[in-house]
């Protein structure tokens, strides 16, 4: 079998060492690229929110350390142990139910959200009745449209923009599996007539437990 997901993997990757251990081959490649964006930051939030790692690579810029930390999904929160050393809240990476259980943590309190300039805004959405939100955009996401097919049996997306890259552009093998990282992906993908299947838990160990 040979998957291809539109992230570029590290080393360590679990999806990389699934393959190994199978025979299985894995082209990882993004049609995304990233650039930083000038912002300034809050010093009265009593959250910062991050929706990606992207966003803990370019947003946490002037955090205090009494400031909580919150991640979307197990991927962010990861990459904030890694970077700060902590995170407060981690969700499970589905924004309805990753709201509805930060609104409980945060109610009522001042929560900025770092993100990308074309992020779809959906956990501060849900949030706008119960947090006061602050909001800045702390980098760029540019697609770069796909150029020539991918040979691969089952595609992995891992975001709306990587959809409309490679989807809008090539077409999908007839008998291609597609599999979207989590309910935003796959709504792009079923707004374009793909059917697809993705996680509970939006994270490479969830699109393991699907392979």
């Amino acid at each position: 079998m040979t998957v291809f997901i539109s992230r570029k993997l590290k080393p360590e990757s679990p999806l990389l060492r699934w393959a190994e251990a199978r025979g299985n081959a894995v082209i990882s490649r993004s049609f995304l690229s990233f650039e930083a964006v000038l912002f300034t930051a809050p010093t009265d939030a009593d959250w910062w929110f991050f929706y990606s790692p992207r966003a803990v690579e370019f947003g946490l810029r002037g955090v205090s350390s009494k400031t909580c930390l919150a991640a979307i999904g197990p991927g962010t929160a990861d990459c904030l142990i890694k970077a700060a050393g902590r995170v407060d809240f981690t969700g499970d990476g589905n924004p309805k139910r990753t709201a509805k259980a930060f609104g409980k943590v945060a109610n009522g309190q001042r929560v900025f959200f770092p993100r990308a300039s074309q992020s779809r805004l959906s956990i501060q959405t849900m949030l706008m009745d119960r947090v006061d939100v602050l909001d800045a955009v702390c980098y760029d996401n540019v697609p770069s449209p796909a150029t020539a097919p991918e040979n691969a049996d089952v595609f992995v997306f891992t975001s709306p923009l990587n959809v409309a890259a490679y989807v809008d552009h090539q077409p999908l093998p007839e008998k291609a599996r597609v599999i979207a990282i989590g309910p935003s992906t796959g709504n792009a993908l079923l707004e374009r007539g793909i059917d697809c299947a993705w996680p509970e838990d939006a994270s490479e160990d969830g699109i393991i437990g699907l392979l």
